[in-house]
């Protein structure tokens, strides 16, 4: 897996609090080893207060090519995106990031997606479908609780009536 590590491999950090749990930088890291890429998923344990100076940094890194987000930082991640999808504008929130051509972050949200794919995976027992559901349940009502409770609308102009 580690056999063509250098200064060409992209990476493709997870940023979150906490990440321990995390298993997307193993599988990620496998699946483009499976593809031929030279490219590896790092989990980083980044505390809230110092997102802001972490996203600074790897913007300073050209091989850093895209980034997964997890919480807490969804909502602050977003707001180093030049460019986002539609869905992400209404969300506020980005959970994957890639560059732009010029450098900038194009932020998306893959949740929605994942929970579909994850909901219909066949090789799931019924208790891992419960745990894999209750999940989802918590990161919905989560971001839920975020847009409701801000101050503001996720997207100016926008009404959450």
């Amino acid at each position: 897996m580690l056999e063509n590590l250098s200064g060409e491999t992209r990476l493709f950090p997870i940023l979150g609090d906490p990440v321990k749990h995390a298993k997307s930088p193993h599988r990620l890291t496998l699946g483009f080893e499976s593809r031929g890429q030279n490219a590896i998923c790092v989990p980083l344990l980044v505390h809230d207060g110092a997102l802001k100076p972490v996203m600074h940094s790897l913007a300073l890194i050209p091989n850093v090519a895209g980034l997964l987000v997890t919480m807490p930082h969804k909502f602050t991640v977003f707001e180093f995106c030049a460019t986002t999808t539609t869905r992400t504008k209404l969300l506020g929130a980005v959970s994957v990031t890639r560059r732009n051509s010029d450098g900038s972050w194009h932020g998306d949200t893959m949740d929605g997606a994942a929970f579909v794919k994850g909901s219909k995976t066949p090789a799931l027992t019924l208790k891992e479908r419960e745990r894999f559901w209750w999940a989802r349940a918590r990161r919905a009502a989560r971001l839920l609780w975020r847009c409701y409770s801000s101050s503001t609308t996720p997207v100016p102009g926008a009404s959450i009536n």
